[in-house]
């Protein structure tokens, strides 16, 4: 939403009275002729339009106690933990997202290849971007997400908008995450084009996804990749997790090989070298497959919710146990 010059005066006016000068809401309602409310409204409304940007200063670099448990537990580089005060799944992907896009933001710099997955979680991730123009960065498709069914990935349109946000070149993977026969993908990976995504692919010194909890009610299952049969067999080898469409198993090794000699998109073995792979993943169904990534070290770092946080924490203190 484009807000007229007025407003935006006024928006920075109430924002450096409040947080330059000290001003109460009150006194800047008064000050302005404006209601209390009205004033928190404008504040609220400033922060949306990035007029007003709240920095908090880490001087340690340890975050929070429970980030820097998981950091530690795990050996992760970084851990960044939202909140999750019992708010409904939608919110949390919201907020996952805007910690996702803030971190981002400070990793970008010029000639950055980013890699990036699909999924609602990275739907997210794509909104809350603060747009601005980086030189010579590439945006490119870690996987394959064209079903052949009704069921609609969007994974073209979030590399594009991401790449879009920040002015760069978007190079995308126009194809199935997994096709019926091994021989295909073969044939499929000898385009040139497609051949030089995939090695942009395993270039990218960041590359952003998400963990899916892999079930009936599963991105890849709904998107029609798996019949019934299919599935029983991949939960019966303790399948529980979709990382970049590669399925693990609770220990978080590939679940099926063969499978896997069919799924288009970055080896896990690849995305794990990365300076910077970062898992973006909350909410307690997407626990297990958390969990997962976390025990066949596919990230390095990880954003999530607190109550995550605190039952993967839990679960590594009983395994230790054990």
């Amino acid at each position: 939403m484009i807000e007229s010059a007025a407003k935006i005066s006024l928006f920075v006016e109430a924002a450096r009275l409040y947080y330059e000068h000290g001003y109460s809401q009150q006194k800047i309602a008064n000050k302005l002729g404006l209601s209390r409310p009205g004033v928190s409204r404008i504040l609220r409304q400033a922060r949306k339009q990035g007029i007003i940007r709240i920095e908090i200063i880490d001087p340690t670099g340890r975050g929070t106690y429970l980030e820097s448990q998981l950091q530690q537990r795990f050996h992760l580089k970084k851990v960044i933990v939202v909140p999750n005060e019992g708010v409904p799944s939608t919110v949390i992907k919201q907020r996952l997202g805007e910690a996702a896009a803030h971190y981002l933001d400070q990793l970008i710099m010029e000639g950055t290849i980013l890699g990036v997955s699909w999924g609602t979680t990275m739907q997210e991730v794509a909104k809350h971007l603060r747009p601005r123009r980086v030189r010579n960065m590439k945006v490119v498709q870690l996987n394959g997400g064209i079903s052949r069914a009704e069921y609609d990935t969007h994974a073209g349109e979030i590399a594009q908008r991401i790449a879009e946000n920040y002015q760069a070149i978007p190079f995308l993977l126009p194809l199935p995450a997994i096709v019926d026969q091994a021989s295909l993908k073969e044939a499929i990976l000898a385009d040139r084009n497609i051949s030089r995504t995939l090695k942009l692919a395993q270039k990218s010194e960041i590359a952003v996804f998400t963990a899916g909890a892999f079930g009936y009610d599963s991105v890849l299952v709904k998107a029609d990749y798996f019949d019934r049969e299919e599935i029983e067999f991949l939960l019966k080898n303790k399948a529980v997790a979709d990382i970049c469409s590669r399925i693990i198993t609770t220990s978080g090794e590939i679940c099926w090989p063969e499978l896997d000699e069919r799924t288009i998109g970055i080896e896990l073995s690849e995305l794990s070298q990365k300076k910077y792979a970062i898992a973006v993943a909350g909410g307690k169904k997407k626990l297990p497959a958390i969990y997962a990534g976390l025990l066949g070290k596919h990230f390095n770092v990880l954003i999530t919710d607190e109550m995550v946080a605190n039952e993967i924490l839990d679960r590594s203190t009983d395994a230790a146990k054990r």
